[in-house]
């Protein structure tokens, strides 16, 4: 079935209550993202390119200088990460919050503000004291008659490879930080939120409302609704209890014509002729009396006859038993 087709309402199969299964179909149309890069997933994925490209970078810079300790390498790392690419995450957040005026609390911006210095400044300070193991000095070699002589020249100038890698490990990481910074605070949009948040909520209410409407009509359309389960609930007892009677006379004639014609015999015939069923009959009286006798403290006083049962049922219960049962 196609959306345009879609069924607006559906019935519950427990609650019989009507379902509409258009709620809230307005409110995912009202504040659907406008382009691609506002959908919910997309920024993740950008952050997530982000904290790549500056693992890399850092990797390179530590692998150097932690190269025997793999533990302290993934810390170093770690916490890098953590100052150049979740705390700005955060400090555009937290001013986007003081931009729509939803908080007043500057000095968590301010410390993050701090965060996010000490790490560019301790990035650049090991960029400049490393710069050497990125472009290490020229090795000249020469070879003898006696073996090979490694002479090792030491050079006063530093090449310009290693002051663009410097450059490069430098600028990189603020580069990402920043666009991480500025990708939360453009996507992250608390009003919105709380608007839709509230839409939602209000048409939730109205969709409830609607319901308990619907149920205090049923009650206003039968005021006796009780009353009248009650008394089919009665009806409903008083016919099994007729059935079951009708049942048990039933049985006791068939019992019977089965044992004439097992016998055979006139004498044993005349006996079983007679009205054998009276004393199963005269106990599931007295038993059906005793459960009446119970009822009646709970309910008002019903006519029975002399069989046990309502007296405008008994018309019905002696036309539920044959004429040639009822006489047996």
């Amino acid at each position: 079935m196609s959306k345009k087709n879609k069924e607006i309402y559906s019935v519950d199969r427990k609650t019989g209550e009507i379902t509409n299964e258009c709620l809230r179909h307005n409110n995912r149309k009202r504040f659907k993202a406008d382009t691609p890069f506002d959908n919910s997933i997309v920024p993740y994925l950008i952050m997530a390119f982000c904290a790549t490209v500056d693992g890399v970078v850092f990797y390179s810079l530590f692998s150097g200088i932690s190269y025997d300790s793999p533990m302290m390498l993934v810390v170093q790392i770690a916490g890098f990460l953590f100052g150049f690419d979740i705390v700005p995450i955060f400090i555009g957040i937290q001013y986007k919050r003081l931009r729509q005026g939803i908080t007043k609390d500057k000095f968590v911006l301010i410390m993050a503000l701090v965060v996010c210095g000490l790490a560019f400044a301790m990035n650049i300070a090991l960029r400049i004291m490393t710069i050497d193991l990125i472009s290490p000095s020229t090795v000249s070699t020469a070879t003898s008659y006696m073996g090979t002589v490694t002479q090792e020249t030491a050079e006063t100038g530093i090449d310009a490879t290693a002051i663009a890698l410097t450059i490069f490990g430098m600028g990189i990481p603020v580069v990402t930080s920043l666009g991480s910074c500025m990708i939360s605070f453009i996507t992250y949009n608390p009003m919105k939120i709380k608007k839709q948040r509230i839409a939602e909520m209000m048409e939730d209410t109205r969709d409830e409302v609607r319901r308990f409407d619907a149920i205090l009509d049923d009650y206003d359309a039968e005021p006796d609704f009780a009353e009248n389960l009650e008394m089919e609930d009665e009806v409903k007892y008083q016919e099994m209890q007729m059935m079951h009677k009708a049942q048990v006379i039933g049985y006791c004639d068939y019992v019977r014509e089965r044992l004439k014609e097992q016998l055979g015999n006139p004498t044993s015939n005349n006996v079983l002729s007679e009205s054998i069923c009276e004393a199963i009959l005269a106990r599931l009286d007295k038993e059906l009396g005793l459960l009446n006798t119970q009822a009646a403290t709970d309910a008002p006083a019903v006519a029975t006859s002399e069989m046990g049962v309502p007296a405008e049922k008994e018309t019905k219960y002696t036309t539920m038993i044959p004429a040639d049962k009822a006489t047996a």
